[in-house]
């Protein structure tokens, strides 16, 4: 394992947390689990209350808030028993503790606040081995024993330097917001290849699809294969230590991938703290002048009911990436798109498009020579009078230039937006359709997008101007 930079060195001062962050989370922790215990023992069910996650791996970086606790019941329980009885358990629990929340993952859980903590309150069961998981959450328990036993103090700070590097490049989480690499998968990186720059080194010459070997010999052939067979799409295979025939990277995309394969090499060249850093947002008018002459649009879905974030952000990505495809049917051509949400009430689609006017006419191809002569003359029927032409051309071929009904980009957006508004919960919400303006802008800006607003209008990361030097 190598020695770290001068870099490294200077971030891992500024993210490993400090004696009195441990401190408060460990004290919240106690808290937390108090309180189940109390509800579990007024219930007379037994269950063991854990602590999981990068806190428990002593991987997580200072100014994180964030505690995840499992309630581990008994195995014999089914996944309806987790929803059905220990969840209100839970919620009896949260109450008793602080202000509280229902959120959706795989199955229901409770978020709870505690002054400047959040715990996320998990049920989970209590298993001998992973291979009788019933849910992906009763896997958890034993990464955390593989990862504490595995990974060396030194490591861990090596796993920090990676996350902070992941965080700033937009590649950390495996949620479908992001679709890059969770904080497990981060872990096991460390732990396949020893380090922070043996890990950026090996992605620097990484060609998809990848192969991160986790569980040395032990990755045959054949389970290579079982395992590209069972995830024939994927990008990235890891196998995941406690469940060899899992892929941890199932989720990561090819943009996600892309962009740590390229920033991994970029770093190598030319350290700095700028990859591990966000960039400071210019002003807002100076944003605003990066905008001049571009056509960029919002349709903005205001949600009818609360949804789990990763339905939320599957549905805003499938209108996001329809509507190129479905647009470029009336010769409105996307640039770039992207999606986001503030995982309550409202999805914002962005397009960045070629004009914001169509051209006044269009031309339309008939019939060649040698078509049938029902072709040709319905061809003349049917644009006869509506413009210019038909004519034909040098290639025998008939054409006509007539009037579009509509040159309005925006118009033809609030229109259709239907055709490609394709997911379930969107598709009975008509989109606001909004030109990026001062005023949108600070619509979205108080609503949290300022760092999506700046990414989808600069478009350049700000890391990559350490690309050519």
């Amino acid at each position: 394992m190598e020695n770290l930079g001068e870099v490294e060195l200077k971030i891992l001062e500024e993210i490993k947390p400090k004696p009195s962050e441990y401190e408060l989370l460990l004290k919240t922790y106690e808290k937390v689990k108090h309180a189940i215990e109390e509800t579990l023992s007024k219930h007379s069910i037994r269950a063991e209350v854990t602590l999981q996650g990068s806190v428990a791996h002593d991987t997580w970086l200072s100014g994180d808030r964030d505690l995840d606790v499992f309630v581990l019941f008994p195995s014999d329980w089914s996944r309806e028993d987790l929803e059905k009885k220990a969840l209100p358990i839970l919620i009896e629990a949260a109450r008793e503790i602080g202000e509280y929340e229902l959120r959706y993952a795989e199955h229901p859980y409770v978020r709870v606040r505690l002054g400047e903590v959040e715990a996320d309150i998990v049920a989970g069961l209590k298993l001998d081995t992973p291979t009788l998981a019933k849910t992906a959450v009763d896997r958890t328990p034993f990464h955390t024993l593989f990862i504490n036993k595995t990974l060396s103090s030194e490591q861990r700070d090596h796993v920090r330097l990676l996350k902070k590097f992941m965080k700033s490049i937009g590649v950390y989480g495996a949620e479908v917001k992001t679709r890059g690499f969770s904080g497990y998968a981060v872990e096991l990186l460390i732990v396949a290849y020893g380090g922070f720059r043996e890990v950026l080194k090996a992605a620097s010459e990484w060609r998809p699809p990848v192969v991160v070997n986790t569980i040395g010999d032990k990755l045959t052939r054949e389970l290579l294969k079982k395992l590209r067979d069972k995830y024939p799409d994927s990008l990235v295979y890891m196998p995941d230590p406690v469940d060899y025939l899992r892929n941890v990277t199932a989720s990561v995309n090819a943009r996600s991938l892309f962009t740590f394969i390229i920033a991994s090499q970029c770093y190598l060249s030319n350290p700095s703290v700028s990859f591990f850093r966000e960039p400071v947002a210019p002003r807002v008018e100076e944003l605003l002048e990066k905008t001049r002459n571009r056509c960029i649009v919002f349709l903005e879905y205001y949600l009818k009911e609360p949804l789990p974030p990763d339905v939320v952000w599957g549905e805003a990505w499938r209108v996001a990436s329809t509507a190129p495809r479905v647009l470029g049917g009336f010769d409105i051509r996307v640039l770039d798109y992207s999606a986001w949400s503030n995982e309550k009430d409202i999805v914002v689609i962005a397009l960045e498009l070629e004009s914001c006017q169509l051209p006044l006419f269009k031309l339309y191809s008939g019939p060649c020579l040698g078509h049938e002569g029902d072709r040709i003359h319905g061809f003349i029927k049917k644009h006869l009078g509506r413009g210019f032409g038909p004519w034909i051309d040098y290639k025998g071929c008939m054409e006509s230039l007539d009037p579009r009904r509509e040159v309005n980009v925006l118009e033809v957006i609030s229109e259709r937006w239907s055709e490609f508004t394709v997911s379930p919960h969107l598709k009975t919400i008509k989109p606001v359709v909004e030109l990026l303006n001062e005023e949108v802008f600070k619509k979205l800006s108080d609503l949290g997008a300022t760092r999506w607003l700046r990414d989808f209008i600069l478009k350049k990361p700000s890391w990559m101007e350490y690309c050519t030097s």
